[in-house]
């Protein structure tokens, strides 16, 4: 890397990091003397769960089952990665949620530099090369021009679809697209290369497979699409057999027999277990609204397409053309998860819209710097805005992003002196919580990770309002171990003190009492 793109890559990627780093600092001392921060500021309904997958592998376990419900069956060798992390914090001594952080933050450093790896790739100019990282890098769509109607759209929260977003999230979101960019440009698309390079695409495929399943989706239907334009191209030359000759070629055969085996086992895993079955089944994502996808991946969108008809297939920038009309399409696909294949769309078009500036420019100095200062001004307000609505919540102390230092000592209590397998009942917001910061079992704590989660929240809310008689028979027959009974608890209704249950344990505002079977 030149110097000068050594110092641009390094300013970039240290303000990227210390944006989506000093938001959860100063969230941290937010709390004051009363309050925990959980270490999570995007998306906690999601977050809390990554935290209590981890708790599994903090535990020992190698082998995932729903935390959110409350017979989990025997469950599957899937969310390896967070199992991993969670392994890795018990050998470290670290918290679950400062390994989640430095997990986080490492995975954004290793994907920027696989963006600007992948952008050196395919743009050979210095002056848009800068342009489209650092685009990809901060930018976002113009969803803030709309928040005034009331509308919430993809850009605030589809993180995966934007890097920035991707770091201030979670930690598979950013590994995740850092593997597809590898991909991408392996070494093993040069002619020539030992076979051994091969062997390793197929090795990193498998490592996305175990990230995000949907990447290998992803990178196939990418390398397929760009393979295709050049096989088209060598056969109206009618030279079939450079078809097969091509490396390209040879990468995707790597990443099929590296990437599938995974998705293909999670497909099996999911299906023949009926209680994943019943998750998969209410696990619905589905792409927003035309003009919601419209909005907030422009102004990117609106700059790649004056591009976009001039890019040829032979060179490596077709891939930005060939990534974003076939992103732009699986989305569209009449799947459950569809909204899946959103992963990393904004970088193809943040590479395109580089070079769709600098061909609206007609390549002048003045006039590159001027709309580059336009593009940046409307691409930046949404991240900024994410940020400034984190730090409201965390000042405010909102209960999805805190817990009391009271239910904290009440989760170490738990994790303490109950078995692994102990079922707890508790309300809907301390049922996120549970399994999180105790590694223990709710009836119910997450709209998707529970199966049959409406009727469970509402079994929940009922069971404050039940008599006497009705509050054994709810227990005895869900096989309730415990129950958590704190703040959030209380503005539910009363416990209903019903025979079989006695307290053991009262710390400040929560009680927990125990429930004989």
């Amino acid at each position: 890397m030149p110097r000068q793109d050594r110092i641009f890559f390094l300013s970039i990627t240290t303000l990227v990091v210390l944006l989506t780093l000093i938001p959860f600092v100063l969230a941290s001392q937010a709390g004051g003397g009363d309050y925990l921060f959980n270490g999570i500021l995007l998306n906690p309904l999601d977050g809390h769960t990554y935290l209590a997958k981890m708790y599994q592998g903090f535990r020992g376990d190698w082998r995932f089952t729903l935390p959110y419900t409350a017979n989990p069956g025997s469950g599957a060798y899937l969310n390896l990665f967070y199992l991993f992390l969670g392994h890795l914090a018990r050998l470290s001594g670290l918290s679950l949620p400062v390994m989640f952080t430095l997990a986080r933050l490492l995975s954004g450093v290793i994907l920027l530099f696989a963006l600007y790896r992948f952008f050196t790739w395919t743009i050979s100019e210095a002056r848009p090369r800068r342009t489209a990282f650092a685009l990809a890098a901060l930018g976002s769509g113009l969803g803030w021009l709309l928040l005034s109607t009331g509308a919430f759209t993809a850009d605030f929260w589809v993180a995966e679809s934007y890097p920035f977003l991707s770091i201030y999230n979670n930690p598979h979101f950013p590994l995740g697209l850092a593997l597809i960019l590898w991909l991408l440009t392996f070494p093993t698309l040069k002619q020539n290369k030992p076979d051994w390079r091969g062997a390793l695409a197929a090795g990193v495929a498998l490592l996305l497979g175990i990230v995000n399943p949907f990447g290998v989706v992803i990178v196939v239907v990418v390398m397929s699409g760009w393979l295709g334009a050049l096989g088209y191209e060598a056969l109206l030359r009618k030279d079939w057999k450079k078809v097969l000759t091509l490396p390209q070629f040879r990468h995707l055969l790597w990443l099929i027999a590296g990437g599938t085996p995974m998705l293909i086992y999670q497909l099996w895993a999911i299906r023949t277990d009926p209680i994943l079955a019943g998750w998969d089944a209410q696990n619905i994502t589905l792409t927003p609204p035309w003009w919601d996808v419209l909005v907030s991946l422009s102004p990117a969108l609106f700059l790649a397409l004056a591009v976009s008809h001039k890019t040829k297939p032979g060179t490596a920038a077709f891939s930005l053309v060939v990534w974003a009309a076939l992103g732009l399409i699986l989305i569209l696909i009449p799947f459950g998860l569809q909204r899946r294949f959103m992963m990393g769309l904004y970088v193809p078009l943040a590479g395109l819209a580089a070079l769709g500036l600098e061909t609206l420019a007609q390549g002048k100095r003045t006039r590159v710097r001027w709309l580059t200062i336009l593009l940046f001004l409307f691409a930046l307000p949404t991240n900024l805005i994410v940020l400034l609505a984190g730090q409201s919540g965390a000042f405010s102390r909102d209960p999805l992003l805190f817990h009391t230092r009271d239910e904290s000592l009440a989760f170490t209590w738990l994790a303490e002196k109950t078995l692994d397998d102990s079922l707890i009942l508790a309300a809907p917001g301390t049922g996120l919580l549970i399994p999180a910061f105790s590694g223990r079992q709710v009836i119910y704590g997450h709209p998707f990770e529970t199966v049959n989660a409406e009727q469970e929240e509402q079994a929940i809310k009922d069971f404050f309002q039940m008599s006497e008689a009705e509050a054994h028979a709810f227990l005895v027959a869900r096989g309730v171990d415990f129950i958590f009974f704190g703040p959030r608890e209380q503005a539910l209704g009363e416990l209903p003190l019903t025979q079989g249950i006695f307290p053991v344990y009262e710390q400040g505002a929560v009680q927990i009492y125990a429930v004989e079977q």
